[in-house]
């Protein structure tokens, strides 16, 4: 079996996507299943280089669509299985479309939720209501990683509901030895994330600048291009409030490792690796009530909030104020949460749906 594996971007770029896809291929390796990866250009500024790879195959994108003149070529070779990781971007679109066509290929597609961002909206609108919906037709699977996934595409796309399985990515918990001890700050919270609308680091700078315990900080993965004059100025002065910038995948085990409690306030996630890792160090999690944290995650291990400044100040405030001891429990119930994301369940799963095809 070999399979072709599309998607938007990948390492050295950083974030929840790249990290999926490649650790998508310890599946594939462990399964004994050749593949290739075709990935666009397209990178947010975030990079870490130490991940590189050199089997790896970039094509040119022009944004705002992912626009990839040259992708035909790569579609026309060997291969049993398209897997294509988010649709609504030309080179999704256009390799689903293609190779339903001319290809004999099943083709799998991993949505990672639909669009993240109101950027763009009306196009955006167009695509679900004219294109997305013959798309899905299109695909032989499709593979979401929560419930909260699933009844979103059959309630918007009237798809097969027999297409759709749900396999939640998994989260290795032997790694601890990668953990560095050597705090450079004591007694903070940690977002880590990129610097983009939906992750509302905005309200985490407005409600921690409102803490009423002063002895705590906030250590943001941004950096100060990315704020506002608004939210420059509320760092400026409060002098708890740190940027780190980007970091390496070390620095954040090592910034993981140390922090108090991890804190999110995303407004829209596919999935939520962030918190899953972060339970991986036994770490309480502060963070927004959408329906994907709610379902992932244990109440009695995460404390949710409504997005506003006000409310996320007060729970912060609620946090501090609880015992060590109810801290440490937290983390604990967060790492045994981890027994439903195991490698050997994922790999079973992908066993399952690969060699059904």
């Amino acid at each position: 079996m070999k399979i072709l594996e599309l998607t938007r971007s990948f390492y050295p770029s950083v974030g929840g996507l790249e990290k999926f896809v490649a650790d998508r291929f310890m599946i594939y390796e462990k399964l004994g299943i050749d593949y290739n990866l075709i990935s666009t250009n397209f990178s947010t500024e975030k990079r870490d280089r130490n991940l590189y790879r050199e089997d790896v195959i970039f094509i040119n994108q022009y944004t705002p669509y992912n626009i990839t003149p040259n992708i035909k070529k790569y579609l026309d070779g060997d291969y049993d299985i398209l897997s294509v990781n988010q649709f609504g971007r030309y080179f999704s679109d256009y390799a689903i479309n293609y190779v339903s066509k001319n290809k004999k290929a099943k083709i799998i597609l991993t949505p990672h939720f639909y669009f993240h961002t109101e950027k763009f909206s009306f196009i955006k609108s167009l695509h679900k209501k004219l294109i997305a919906k013959k798309l899905l037709k299109k695909v032989d699977k499709i593979i979401c990683f929560t419930e909260v996934e699933k009844n979103f595409l059959l309630s918007n796309f009237n798809i097969d509901p027999n297409k759709i399985i749900i396999i939640p990515h998994y989260i290795i918990t032997d790694n601890l030895n990668e953990i560095i001890y050597d705090p450079t700050y004591k007694n903070y919270f940690l977002y880590l994330g990129r610097a983009e609308k939906n992750k509302r680091y905005d309200l985490l700078i407005e409600a921690f600048d409102k803490l009423e315990i002063k002895k705590y900080k906030l250590l943001l993965t941004i950096r100060n291009q990315d704020l506002s004059n608004k939210h420059k100025k509320i760092v400026e002065a409060n002098g708890n409030i740190h940027l780190l910038g980007y970091i390496t995948e070390r620095e954040k085990y090592k910034y993981t490792a140390n922090c108090e409690a991890v804190v999110f306030a995303s407004d829209y996630e596919a999935f939520g690796t962030v918190l899953l890792e972060a339970s991986n160090f036994k770490k309480p999690l502060l963070c927004s009530n959408i329906p994907v944290f709610k379902e992932l995650l244990s109440s009695d291990g995460a404390i949710f909030f409504e997005n506003e400044s006000n409310e996320i100040s007060k729970i912060m405030n609620l946090f501090i104020e609880r015992s060590s001891l109810e801290k440490q429990k937290m983390g604990e119930i967060n790492f045994k949460n981890l027994d439903k994301f195991t490698f050997k369940i994922c790999l079973n799963s992908y066993k399952d749906l690969l060699f059904s095809l």
